[in-house]
């Protein structure tokens, strides 16, 4: 392989500009990878793999891999890695690139109209468990606030997301 530093410097660049400042510190030690669900959920391409992909200018060779928008957020990552990349940042600034390049998952747009519609990326009305519980049937969320969704939508609306047309 021929290593090519204008897209090395390129898709740090990238990464970096939207949000993936300490990628440049990854060591490549997997201690990522060791926690991530995703990873065990059979995405390839998430912490340490994307990371590496990204250090060798790969962006335009792994824009359409769908194995961004597997991450959770569950922040594993960041808490193991001993050299402060912040992997999620990465995975996040990631999807931003995909997400303005309209390289995103047809499996994230669901979950990115909910957001807008629910406030809430993932969402199930709990109403009967909480009632079954004793607890008011309506949780102190977004789904239940209309100040809050307009808050959420007014925000996607003029955010990179707003820009693409989805809602």
């Amino acid at each position: 392989m021929i290593i090519d530093q204008q897209k090395i410097d390129e898709a740090v660049s990238t990464i970096v500009g939207y949000g993936g400042q300490n990628i440049l510190n990854c060591i490549q030690c997997g201690a990522c990878s060791s926690v991530c669900p995703g990873i065990k959920a059979g995405f390839p391409l998430l912490c340490r793999n994307l990371i590496r992909h990204l250090l060798n200018g790969e962006l335009e060779e792994i824009i359409e891999d769908s194995s961004s928008w597997g991450c959770q957020a569950c922040n594993r990552c960041t808490e193991i890695c001993p050299r402060d990349v912040r992997p999620q940042e990465v995975v996040f600034a990631f999807r931003r690139y995909q997400a303005n390049e309209l390289a995103f998952s047809t499996s994230s747009v669901t979950s990115q109209m909910n957001l807008y519609e629910t406030g809430h990326a993932v969402f199930t009305d709990p109403s009967a468990l909480r009632k079954q519980v004793g607890l008011p049937e309506t949780t102190p969320t977004s789904a239940y606030d209309d100040k809050a969704k307009e808050e959420i939508q007014t925000l996607i609306n003029n955010g990179p997301m707003g820009e693409l047309g989805l809602f």
